[in-house]
């Protein structure tokens, strides 16, 4: 199962954590895993493209899947707010693929959980 922990601060996303494979399919076929990782990978390209803000990430496709992502700090508010947005809009992606896919996919966030409906 693929986990996602959203951490928060008081200033909004702090850090997302995407742990673990949906092992829906088999390798090359998963469409589970594959939505999750275009997604995140997505996300974090646009962060680095459209906000010239080289993400923080780890990972490893070692032992089941990881990415962290530590949102920059940033003293720009209107960069920090487009920051948040496109985290945001992760982390509603993700909830919508474990909405569909929940045998697969666990989303952990105190501001969305329950659905992003909320």
């Amino acid at each position: 199962m693929i986990e996602v922990t959203v951490t928060r601060n008081q200033t909004g996303i702090a850090e997302i954590v995407i742990t673990g494979h949906a092992n829906a399919a088999r390798h090359g076929e998963d469409i589970v895993c594959a939505g999750v990782s275009a997604v995140s990978i997505g996300i974090l390209n646009g962060i680095d493209h459209l906000l010239g803000i080289t993400p923080d990430i780890q990972q490893a496709a070692k032992d089941g899947g990881y990415l962290r992502w530590r949102l920059a700090s940033t003293a720009d508010d209107a960069l920090h707010e487009k920051q948040q947005l496109l985290a945001e809009s992760m982390v509603i992606a993700l909830i919508s693929i474990a909405q569909q896919y929940a045998r697969y996919v666990s989303v952990k966030d105190p501001k969305w959980q329950g659905g992003a409906s909320q």
